[in-house]
């Protein structure tokens, strides 16, 4: 039986939608995650085959500017790393307006990848040692925090190589979305032994305060229509068309003005009531 990973407590209370995939609330914090520990033998085994993506969409190049720009106000030592960067894309980005750049990945193919870009790449989880102690103004943690199994401890890595008055930005699926009710048990993020940790945005609030972060904003934003067309299917042509209808919404949603102003209301809206789908936290270290 594994712990709550944000209060410790042992309060557990099965959640009977999602139990084939072991998911249970503290009684304690409210926190949901899977309250058994898996094997590294399960880890393993799931892990081998897991995708890297080599390319993004333009329109994911354009969100990964727009990011990059808010970023240039914490910009001291000129330092940014991505924990769990996946093939760079993203470092890249950050490397063409002169940020020196850093990342963390498991697997050859990500590390290859990674070194195309010429990107500092360091293989596995993160070590603080390998870094100098808060030398780094941005440090950067993408859909990682909801697979490990200590997030406390992932926390206190990252926050230890950030620099007082630097910025954390952490991304997560938010369990308390609008899509995570229209799904319900088919909801495609909750799979064991991938996600181990479901949080929402009161609880990766919390999370932060563990390490004394100041919470600049959480952020709730988009429903994503592909994870409800084809929920926990396993077919790969169902999922290739589900994703690529819901790029092709994307491109519309960018070049249409009356498009994308009702995107930018519907996001007010599922921010405000918490409901997006993507959870994107920004903290800065006091």
């Amino acid at each position: 039986p594994r712990p709550c990973p944000l209060c410790d407590a042992v309060d557990h209370r099965p959640i009977a939608k999602h139990a084939a995939h072991h998911l249970v609330r503290c009684g304690a914090c409210n926190m949901v995650f899977v309250g058994q520990a898996p094997t590294n033998e399960e880890l393993f085994a799931y892990y081998a085959g897991y995708p890297v993506h080599d390319n993004v969409s333009p329109v994911t190049l354009r969100r990964y500017n727009e990011l990059l720009d808010g970023f240039e106000q914490y910009r001291r030592t000129n330092r940014m790393i991505d924990v769990g960067c996946g093939a760079g894309i993203f470092l890249e980005e950050a490397a063409k307006r002169g940020w020196e750049v850093h990342g963390t990945e498991y697997g050859e193919r990500a590390l290859a990848a990674c070194r195309s870009r010429n990107i500092r790449i360091i293989e596995g989880a993160l070590d603080p040692s390998n870094y100098e102690p808060e030398g780094f103004d941005v440090v950067c943690s993408f859909e990682v925090i909801e697979h490990v199994p200590h997030p406390k401890a992932e926390l206190e890595r990252l926050a230890s190589i950030l620099r007082p008055g630097g910025a954390m930005y952490i991304t997560t699926p938010n369990y308390r979305s609008l899509g995570h009710t229209l799904a319900g048990a088919g909801w495609s993020v909750v799979n064991y032994p991938e996600h181990l940790n479901y949080f929402t945005p009161r609880t990766l609030r919390r999370l932060g305060v563990t390490q004394r972060l100041r919470a600049v904003r959480v952020l709730t934003t988009g429903v994503s229509l592909m994870r409800l067309r084809f929920r926990h299917s396993d077919g790969s042509g169902g999922r290739v068309a589900a994703m690529a209808s819901q790029e092709d919404l994307r491109q519309r949603l960018e070049v249409n003005p009356f498009l994308r102003f009702a995107k930018w209301s519907v996001n007010a809206v599922l921010n405000f009531t918490g409901l997006g789908d993507s959870m994107k936290g920004t903290f800065v270290k006091p």
